[in-house]
Order: structure tokens, then sequence, then C-alpha cells
């Protein structure tokens, strides 16, 4: 084994590692692993009292009679009301691209986890945050667990009578089939991996909205459609531009299991360090396995992500160093949100346009290899 441990600070490696690589855990470890354990108990308990207060709270704000659909039953706004734009709050940036594509002029949108860097697997939902969603005309999220931390909040709102989308209902109720399972049984929530399956959940997106603010379904069925043809035109120039990486070296190595449908689609090998939930915490064992899979099948690159830790990756590294393995960081990539405002990357499109440029340059088959 290279790596024999791995301490909230950082990873002990075998003796012929330079000595700057090591920490010295009699001086540091002891007091810093305690200091770790207080911290994440601390934050264990925020979460699980945010988690009951916060329904509670949505409760207690919406004791009027919640507002009725046209079949009578409580908690359900079957149709827009108002007389401008819809005003939705949405969870990610890229449920927030995916509704300004199909709701366009008709919709304001706002989302709550809008930054490269915040992961959507662990986000608390605040009191900012409950504010926004309380006051929304429609709320669009993403589902399959993704925002574990919501789902008590998403369903308070609901019997508030605020409409509540959740784009892969469709994906989870019409085609199960299309969902990649977890060996826990649970579905990869990270579908908009695939364009094929990202642009089903705009159909269903587009429905939806037809069904709340009938009045434009023809402008959101129709950008529906047009959606459709851009996912296939991103598959055509994603596959274009990883015509140089020949099949023994389509391994794509990162921190968390987000691109099992990425896989599918352009036809890779998918390691992770982690699960599909950064929740997880990887062991030493599955540390060792991905050191040993590098070296023995001579794989040049792994990748950073946005929004997840780079300690994991940094571990394989320096595994693959101390076995005389090259192993160099081939980029960063976005997983689990898109970019920032105003750049390429803000869209879902260019998020993984962005991702493939750079899976392309670090694993193709350069001049004279």
């Amino acid at each position: 084994m290279i790596i024999r441990s791995i301490t909230e600070n950082g990873l002990r490696l075998e003796a012929n590692v330079p000595r700057w690589r090591r920490f010295d855990a009699k001086s540091r470890g002891t007091s810093n692993a305690r200091n770790g354990v207080r911290s994440r108990e601390l934050r264990r308990r925020f979460h699980l009292l945010f988690a009951v207060a916060l329904p509670l709270f949505l409760f207690l704000g919406g004791c009027a009679k919640p507002a009725e659909s046209e079949n009578g039953e409580a908690g359900v706004v079957e149709t827009f009301d108002g007389d401008g734009p819809i005003k939705v709050v949405c969870t990610t940036n890229i449920i927030k691209d995916l509704v300004r594509q199909i709701g366009g002029k008709h919709v304001t949108v706002t989302a709550i986890m809008d930054g490269p860097s915040i992961d959507p697997h662990s986000y608390t939902p605040s009191p900012k945050d409950t504010n926004l969603l309380t006051a929304a005309d429609l709320v669009v999220y993403s589902g399959l667990h993704l925002e574990g931390q919501f789902d008590a909040a998403l369903e308070s709102l609901k019997h508030r009578g605020i409409p509540v989308i959740c784009v892969t209902d469709g994906l989870k109720n019409e085609s199960p089939s299309r969902l990649i399972q977890t060996d826990d049984g649970v579905a990869d929530p990270h579908v908009w991996f695939d364009p094929n399956l990202w642009a089903t959940c705009g159909e269903w997106l587009g429905s939806e909205l037809s069904t709340f603010d009938p009045s434009h379904a023809e402008d959101y069925n129709a950008a529906a459609e047009r959606f459709a043809v851009q996912m296939k035109d991103t598959i055509a120039e994603g596959v274009k531009l990883l015509a140089n990486v020949p099949d023994d070296r389509r391994v794509l190595v990162t921190a968390h299991d987000a691109f099992e449908y990425f896989a599918q689609a352009f036809n890779f090998e998918v390691q992770a360090v982690q699960g599909i939930s950064t929740e997880s915490e990887p062991g030493v064992r599955r540390i060792n396995q991905l050191i040993d899979l590098l070296v023995a099948r001579k794989i040049g690159a792994v990748f950073t992500e946005q929004s997840v830790s780079e300690k994991n990756i940094q571990a394989l590294v320096a595994g693959c160093e101390s076995a005389g393995h090259q192993l160099t960081i081939g980029g960063k990539l976005f997983s689990d949100t898109a970019g920032p405002e105003g750049t390429p990357e803000e869209t879902l499109a260019g998020a993984l346009l962005h991702n493939i440029r750079e899976i392309a340059a670090a694993l193709e088959t350069k001049k004279g290899q």
C-alpha cells in the first residue's frame, strides 16, 4: 500500500516520500483531530437543527389556508394569476439556465446556489434562502436528492400552496430505465451531463410551465424544441472535440462520481474518489485502489472539480509520484454547478463544452506520440 492513512489535515505516505510532504502527527495530529471532530459534530448538529426548524418556520408562515387547485386539493397552485413575468426561484445555476432557456421573457430567475464553487450536496438553506423561496411565484429544483438539505423545505412549500417543479420528474416517472442506478439502488442525480436526458428534462419543464401559465404554452413548447436541438448540437460538437482521444485513454478520474452520464454520452470509463454525493468520505482503500489503477494503466491525468475540494485528487498525485508514476491535474471541471454569470460557461452547454475541451487537451494523442 502506498498511503497508510488520510486525516483531516492531510495524508501520510510511505517513508520514501520526501520529508516536506509528510505531516508531523505527534506535534499536530492529536489536537487538530480533536478539533476536527468537535467542528464536524457542531456542523452536524446545526444542520440537523436547521433541517427541523426550517419546515416548521415555513409551516407557521403559511398557517393561512393553503391555495387550492381546480380539483379542490390543497397545496397545489395549477395556474399563474400574476400580471408580469413569473418570479422563479431555483436551487442551482444549472437549473437557472434551464428555466431561462425554456421560460424566456416570461420568467425572471434567481438561483440560491449561484456560483461555480457551491456544492449542492451539502448546502444548507439559510434564512435568506427561505425568504426567497416563500416569495417566489414558482420554485424549480433538480431532484433525485441532489439538493439533499432542501427536501423538507420543498415539501413545506408545497403545503403552503407555492408551486414546485422537479425537472427530473419526467425521467423518474416516465423513463426510469434511462436513469443510472448506484450500487445502493439510488438514482444518480447528475443527468445534465447526458444532453439527450437534459433535453428530456427541458421538455418536461416546458410541459409543466405550460400547465402553470397556459397563456404562453406555445412559447414554452417551442423553446423546449429549440433546446432539444441545442443539446444535439452540443453532443455533436463534443464528439468532434474528443475525436483524438483514443479508447485506451478514455478514462476520466475525478473527485466525486458526477460523470457517469457523461461517460454514457461520450464513451468514457469513469473512476472517482467519492461516490455520487460529496457527503461521503473516501477511505484509504479507495485512494490506494485508484493509485494502483493509475500506475498500472499509465493514466497520465486526473481532474479536479469547481465545487469539490482538491485534497483527494492531490492525494492521488502524491501517491503516484511515490510509486514513480507522473500524474498531472488535467484541468478543473464543472460538475454540480455551471460557471459564473456573464461567462460562456454560465449555460449548461458552455460548461459542458469547457469540460470536454479540458479533457481532450489532457488525454488526446499528441503528434509524435
